[in-house]
């Protein structure tokens, strides 16, 4: 049975609930294409090592498309920050926030618009011992008002899990992402790792804990450790629904997240 646990890990903060045709069928594969839109809502906040509260808001839209063995994702966020005009917001892969050293540090502003669009690629190996994939990932420097580095990103990732009897479900993931040469800048390539347990608590509906930790790029701010938990659940054939929170466990990390995810299936 391959689960579909794993394979959103770098792309969403949720845990992807398995689809039931999927995962009944050979190495994962379903009759034709299948296609997905989501949208949702996240709030951080947190001081991030700073003087400063600094609060984020962030509407992310994502496309999928499945077929077989592999995943295509695009996703673009519309954000709304108050903080420093110097503070830049992670990526949707969860990569910690940035202090642009280009921008003076003055009193909170607030900030809205159009965040990186960010496409991506998950391919799940064919295997009966345990549920691998690997992924990569490109962010264009798409967003407004200071909202990105305006520089092109790649991130290439692996992500595995094993179920056992009783639906429960140990995962770990980890990625390296390749950062751009933003003018002002002076960034590091950084990593991301997470590992967790996921289990069934009802016909539709999956529970998770995981902790993760993501390197930051910049000196200036700390790495970001958390504990994140979430409820992932199928309302029917058509709609999937997500819910978690986490809580920061350094001080580049926010102090906590809240998210809600909405998931319809087109086909």
């Amino acid at each position: 049975m391959r689960s579909l646990l794993s394979l959103s890990l770098l792309f969403t903060p949720v845990a992807a609930f398995a689809d039931e045709t999927r995962a009944s069928a050979p190495h994962g594969r379903n009759d034709g294409p299948q296609f997905e839109i989501s949208t949702g809502v996240e709030y951080e906040e947190g001081d991030y090592g700073t003087d400063t509260k600094i609060n984020i808001l962030s509407v992310p839209t994502s496309v999928k498309l499945s077929t077989g063995d592999l995943q295509l994702i695009a996703t673009l966020p519309y954000r709304r920050v108050e903080g420093p005009s110097s503070v830049v917001p992670g990526g949707v892969l969860g990569l910690p926030i940035l202090l642009d050293p280009n921008q003076p540090q003055t009193e909170n502003v607030t900030r809205e618009g159009w965040g990186d669009l960010e496409l991506g690629v998950v391919y799940a190996i064919p295997t009966t011992v345990v549920n691998l994939a690997i992924s990569g990932s490109v962010k264009l420097p798409t967003a407004e008002n200071n909202l990105g580095t305006g520089a092109t990103d790649y991130t290439l990732g692996t992500e595995v899990s094993r179920p056992f009897a009783g639906g429960i479900i140990p995962f770990a993931s980890f990625s390296y992402t390749f950062l751009g040469s933003p003018e002002g800048y002076s960034l590091q390539d950084s990593y991301a790792a997470s590992g967790g347990i996921a289990t069934k608590i009802g016909p539709a509906t999956q529970g998770y804990l995981s902790y993760r930790y993501a390197d930051n790029a910049s000196q200036l701010i700390s790495s970001d450790q958390r504990l994140i938990t979430g409820l992932n659940t199928r309302l029917g054939k058509v709609l999937s629904l997500g819910v978690y929170g986490s809580t920061g466990l350094s001080e580049g990390a926010p102090e906590f997240t809240t998210g809600l995810r909405i998931g319809m299936a087109l086909n």
